[in-house]
């Protein structure tokens, strides 16, 4: 069914709205390419650890790098130009913000409802809880060691708590109205490096760690986990301490939009799936993925797509797999170092990337077609780009070679 086809068959009611939106972003998600016409605003002077775009309006795009700056960048074009640059309209740094963090900045996050706030964490030991419009933060709160990670629920309504993931061994829960930990949940043996909590059940959170183990929670039993991951499926729940999620440190997490499964990557070079219930591995096989982060990386998964996709780095690149087959659907070739995070928009189906090449990329679904078809405003600069020129847009861009 094409394009005219579909559309016919949703305005008589033939076609379900919902699968028509997936269609079509996944359709443009076939088309990710490096921009041609839209670029973040080189602002970094050192590598860049860690990205996050807020959800409200899917707008700011903040950006955390390894000399304690954080910025935010305005990703939204308002100028009516095919070509645009994204500004940069806010940034703390050491230079012009006294509350900067004084070591690297591993994570930030956005509060999920409100674009007035978001928190930042790094090596300094420091949870900040930030005034956007103002650059100050609102609140510090100290944690007994480096943080690697850390995430607030997108959807909790019963508490305001924020998993703390630091080289201690255990997990740290901030409650953000009292501006301190208020709990630590104990059965890791080594450094925690990803935490992340459940986007359906507010209570439930997974933690990995530098002991191999992958680890699902209940706060309002903190005494204990839940239960273990277990790669080969031995349902030894029970003895925590022999089950192991990874041949090597877990230092990677996410949900998918519904909560039913976890993804988890390890220093093992793999990336496995997990059903969120059961702890069950869904023995998925993604292949090999080189991996040059040890503090952690940070993926994300398209939940507009049919299937859905995982954007994960792998040393210099992106690649791109199918969530439930293990199909490796592309290889996004543009950085030249490092990738250590992305961050996917499903509003446009665009994604973005850090590295610690100081860039932040855009990747978008530009056709040869689309560009020759849409209109130029006359006034839009169209001459050099103001960064360094990069490689190749895509390798093999979307093969179906098995990952």
């Amino acid at each position: 069914m094409n394009d005219v086809e579909a559309i016919f068959s949703l305005k008589t009611g033939l076609l379900d709205a919902r699968k028509f939106r997936s269609s079509q972003a996944t359709k443009r998600i076939s088309a990710l390419r490096l921009s041609n016409f839209q670029e973040v605003e080189n602002s970094h002077s050192a590598g860049i650890n860690t990205i996050d775009l807020e959800k409200v309006e899917g707008r700011y795009l903040l950006s955390g790098g390894a000399d304690g700056s954080i910025h935010i960048h305005d990703v939204l074009n308002l100028s009516g130009n095919l070509q645009f640059t994204c500004k940069n309209v806010g940034k703390i740094d050491r230079q012009s913000n006294r509350h900067c963090h004084k070591y690297s900045v591993e994570c930030v996050q956005w509060y999920p409802l409100d674009t007035g706030m978001f928190l930042s964490s790094g090596m300094d030991k420091n949870l900040k809880i930030w005034d956007a419009n103002a650059q100050v933060p609102a609140d510090v709160v100290l944690v007994n060691g480096k943080i690697y990670h850390h995430h607030m629920s997108p959807n909790a309504t019963q508490h305001n708590l924020v998993a703390v993931a630091s080289t201690a061994n255990q997990v740290f829960l901030a409650d953000l109205r009292s501006g301190s930990t208020t709990h630590e949940l104990r059965s890791h043996t080594s450094s925690i490096l990803s935490v992340k909590w459940s986007p359906m059940q507010e209570f439930q959170l997974a933690s990995g760690s530098m002991d191999n183990r992958l680890l699902m929670w209940d706060v309002r039993a903190a005494r204990s986990c839940l239960f273990s991951m277990d790669q080969y499926n031995g349902r030894n729940h029970a003895d925590v301490e022999k089950t192991t999620a990874h041949n090597g440190n877990v230092h990677g997490l996410s949900f998918t939009a519904d909560g039913l499964f976890l993804i988890s990557v390890g220093t093992d070079c793999r990336m496995r799936l997990w059903n969120t219930e059961t702890g069950r591995n869904e023995m998925v096989n993604y292949g090999k993925i080189s991996m040059e982060s040890k503090k952690g990386t940070r993926f994300d998964i398209s939940s507009d797509t049919e299937p859905q996709m995982i954007f994960v780095p792998s040393q210099g690149n992106i690649l791109v797999y199918e969530l439930t087959t293990g199909i490796k659907r592309a290889t996004l070739l543009g950085h030249y170092n490092t990738v250590t995070c992305c961050a996917y928009n499903e509003n446009v189906q665009s994604l973005y990337s850090g590295a610690n090449d100081r860039n932040i990329l855009v990747w978008a679904p530009e056709s040869a077609e689309a560009i020759r078809e849409e209109p130029v405003n006359k006034g839009a600069a169209l001459g050099p780009r103001s960064i360094v020129p990069r490689r190749n847009l895509t390798e093999d861009a979307w093969s179906s070679d098995e990952g």
